[in-house]
């Protein structure tokens, strides 16, 4: 039997530690009658109005909203291509800050796709779309897949976990 990539190995780890810290658990019996019912229209509207606040913060480079949206504890990690890219929030704060200010940002999301865990917690699953631009000629363009874990924390969406594999880059 094949083994895992040591980095998806660490992703299952890490993402089965949060579940346990979170209180979340996934059965694979759906009729049992320990099985937490969830409200998913509530849960769908929460998560897409999270995504919406994500692609808001991002394009604008509010970094004071960036933070609101990422946990604030020591779970968040957010892998690219199987790496610890961003390894906490701060980190991300720190790269978003670090683009110059003449370059302008439009990030789209299509195909999201809201799996619940329990009434709090939700896989989110899309394809991102990311163009850069300077003087409105795009300098750099690139596509993905984003999977999130994200948590209800204190009646706020956050993230918690993130993987982006880019699939397409466009340099100019």
């Amino acid at each position: 039997m094949r083994q895992p990539a040591p980095a998806f190995r660490i992703l299952q780890l890490f993402l089965a530690s949060t579940l346990v810290a979170s209180g979340c658990t996934l059965s694979p019996e759906h009729n049992s009658p320990d099985r937490v019912q969830i409200p998913s229209r509530d849960l769908n509207k929460g998560v897409h109005a999270l995504l919406d606040r994500w692609v808001s913060a991002f394009e604008s480079r509010d970094l004071k909203a960036v933070r609101s949206i990422l946990t604030e504890d020591d779970r968040f990690v957010w892998l690219e291509d199987g790496q610890a890219r961003y390894p906490n929030s701060d980190a991300v704060i720190a790269a978003l800050a670090s683009f110059p200010q003449e370059l302008a940002f439009e990030y789209r999301l299509s195909d999201v796709r809201i799996i619940p865990i329990s009434e709090n917690a939700a896989w989110a699953h899309m394809i991102t779309h990311t163009e850069i631009r300077r003087n409105n000629a795009v300098v750099s363009q690139f596509a993905g897949v984003v999977s999130m874990l994200v948590q209800q924390q204190h009646g706020q969406w956050r993230i918690v976990a993130a993987h982006t594999s880019n699939t397409t880059r466009s340099q100019r």
